[in-house]
């Protein structure tokens, strides 16, 4: 049986940082970002030099890009080792919620059915570490200065299944925005911070094939 390992959400921000959202390209042929078009680069607005996410034909990401060439002739390249790590925490929470429709139909003899449809789906993440200001990157004080500037950040839950067998790794993937942070401390006391961020858009899974060690 698989172990999976707790407190592998990273925050990450892909400098020097949005107040909008990336844009998402979809490359309706396949799941490569070479199968991302020029016209569908183009009609997600994104230009040269753009951060972008990539969907696949299969409605999931295929990964982080940037934007490359000109009008006519734009692709998109991998760009997921550029994303700067913004917190790791001691506790995480991924929360994913489906508004439900209910309707009551009566059937004519006096009795009703009800149905039910789904609706939207909400999601939120929720971070809990251990205060550390001697870094100005990658702490508490990151991911407040990240709240202040009211920019997109770009969240990841690995759910890290342990080596030594060939179960699927499953990443959770999307964007978000930091709505609460607090910074806590007393006398003698573990300085500490809590940070919720809500979800914008779609909830992505990636998943990737572990290997025998």
């Amino acid at each position: 049986m698989a172990n999976i390992s707790s407190n592998k959400l990273g925050v990450f921000i892909i400098e020097p940082g949005t107040t909008s959202p990336l844009a998402v390209v979809s490359a309706a042929a396949g799941t490569a970002y070479s199968d991302a078009t020029n016209a569908e680069i183009a009609a997600s607005g994104a230009t040269t030099g753009d951060e972008v996410y990539v969907e696949g034909s299969d409605g999931e990401l295929i990964g982080l890009a940037t934007v490359a060439g000109s009008a006519g002739s734009f692709t998109v390249a991998d760009l997921t080792a550029n994303r700067v790590l913004l917190a790791a925490a001691t506790s995480t929470a991924l929360e994913a919620s489906n508004t439900i429709n209910e309707v009551a139909a009566r059937d004519g003899s006096g009795s009703s059915t009800n149905f039910i449809a789904s609706g939207s789906l909400s999601w939120n993440v929720t971070v809990d570490g251990l205060l550390d200001i001697a870094t100005a990157t990658g702490s508490a004080v990151s991911l407040t200065d990240v709240a202040r500037k009211q920019q997109y950040v770009h969240v990841e839950f690995d759910t890290d299944v342990s080596a030594g067998n060939t179960q699927s790794t499953v990443k959770y993937v999307g964007q978000a925005l930091i709505s609460s942070i607090s910074l806590s401390g007393g006398v003698d006391d573990i300085a500490t911070y809590s940070c919720t961020l809500q979800g914008y858009g779609k909830l992505y899974k990636q998943t990737t094939q572990a290997t025998e060690s």
